[in-house]
């Protein structure tokens, strides 16, 4: 395989389109695991999507040859100090879609940050294994759909500004 930047991208949101059909085969199976599998696909495509957008950063400050590169978070490079100091229309879109808590950017970052935090005490004793995974589900799979689908948009639309015609 290339050794290119945009490799890890399609790489990225290849992976995560797959976790997003199986986590939508788990929510309609009856198997007495499936409340296992749906967290897990949930946390499998989080995983690639917060990867594709960390990949879309990178692929951007690699077209204008910016140190981004080497950041291993998306919420390193989506501040505004960032974008001031790396003027770019991508960078700025994206750090205005991840300041806007209704966008599917916002919902990505906050649901890898809320994956990322430390286990809170159970308060009461759970009735059922799944009552943390229903209560953590705070990102859908239809924000993960969108979310996979506005990546492929926003990565589409950023290569084709790149081409040179």
């Amino acid at each position: 395989m290339a050794n290119e930047v945009y490799t890890r991208t399609n790489q990225a949101l290849f992976f995560a389109r797959k976790a997003l059909d199986a986590w939508s085969e788990a929510q309609a199976s009856d198997a007495l695991d499936a409340l296992s599998q749906v967290q897990y696909h949930r946390e499998h495509a989080l995983f690639h999507l917060y990867r594709g957008v960390l990949a879309v950063v990178h692929e951007v400050a690699d077209r204008y040859r910016w140190p981004l590169v080497d950041l291993r978070q998306v919420e390193a490079a989506l501040s505004p100090a960032v974008v001031a100091r790396f003027p770019g229309p991508e960078l700025a879109e994206l750090t205005e879609l991840a300041e806007n808590a209704d966008t599917w950017l916002a919902k990505l970052l906050a649901a890898w940050q809320q994956l990322q935090a430390p286990p809170l005490p159970e308060t009461a004793a759970p009735t059922l294994i799944a009552s943390s995974a229903v209560r953590r589900g705070e990102w859908t799979l239809e924000d993960g759909q969108e979310g996979c689908s506005a990546l492929s948009e926003r990565v589409r639309s950023y290569r084709q500004g790149m081409m040179e015609w």
